[in-house]
């Protein structure tokens, strides 16, 4: 067996998603992976929903020689997003403003005590955004959300697990 490749860093989304609700100290919990403690230290996390949906260009994801391509390159405005936490990724700050790049330019979180809730503040928060940005409205959603349940119990069903190794 040979070891290709070696990743350990958060994942993305993720960390957005979990790290608002961290209530430890999360350089308590550095400082106790390093010294091998972690199984020590009594880690927390708020009781709330998370929902985090990404502004892209609304090029992202068309093939380049696709009619519809255009520059990803272009200048977004950013208003009141209310309560949403965003978290910049794929933008340049220039001279005359914020401008997405190729890719999930902007990962846009809502926090509350359900997830309609939450996820409504991120909706409020990409509606904040302007510009040329797309963003799928069905992240975050009870019919996505038992769409993705139904998927993972017909494959869930389709494993003999008597015969796994």
């Amino acid at each position: 067996m040979k070891l290709l490749e070696y990743n350990a860093r958060f994942g993305d989304p993720e960390a957005m998603n979990i790290l608002p609700l961290l209530k430890t100290d999360f350089l308590d919990i550095c400082i106790a992976i390093i010294e091998g403690t972690l199984d020590l230290l009594n880690i927390e996390f708020e009781r709330k929903a998370t929902v985090c949906k990404y502004v892209v260009p609304k090029a992202y994801g068309l093939p380049a020689d696709s009619p519809d391509a255009r520059s990803t390159s272009s200048r977004i405005e950013i208003g009141n997003v209310g309560t949403a936490r965003l978290y910049y990724s794929s933008v340049d700050q220039k001279a005359d403003g914020l401008y997405m790049t190729s890719s999930r330019a902007i990962g846009v979180v809502g926090v509350a005590d359900l997830l309609e809730e939450a996820e409504a503040i991120a909706e409020k928060g990409i509606a904040a955004i302007t510009g040329p940005v797309d963003h799928r409205p069905d992240i975050g959603t009870w019919p996505l959300l038992e769409k993705r349940i139904k998927h993972v119990k017909d494959i869930k069903s389709k494993i003999d697990w008597e015969e796994r190794p």
